[in-house]
């Protein structure tokens, strides 16, 4: 969706332009790159769960979690429902009872 706008570069191709890579050299960089933020952010929850509260942690990490959801695999569920359509029904109609 965002490539058809002609004024919203996405990451893949910012990414592209500034180190010169392939479209394939892009999504493999741009993931490696949220592999270690997500190692960061578990690392500094672990040392930040002593002074701040857990639950305004857990808030912290679930955002990011929900966005990573959202825009995985070079997706967008925001803008194209029929993406997240397999995993919204499910929840809905057989909720995990815990």
């Amino acid at each position: 969706f965002e490539q058809q706008r002609e004024h919203a570069a996405s990451a893949v191709e910012c990414c592209m332009k500034q180190y010169g890579f392939s479209e394939e050299e892009a999504h493999e960089f741009i993931k490696k790159d949220i592999n270690n933020y997500w190692k960061d952010m578990n690392e500094e929850y672990l040392k930040l769960i002593e002074y701040i509260p857990r639950p305004v942690l857990d808030c912290i990490v679930n955002m990011a979690r929900i966005c990573e959801f959202l825009y995985a695999n070079f997706g967008d569920k925001i803008t194209d429902c029929a993406l997240c359509k397999d995993h919204i029904a499910p929840l809905l109609l057989d909720p995990v009872v815990v």
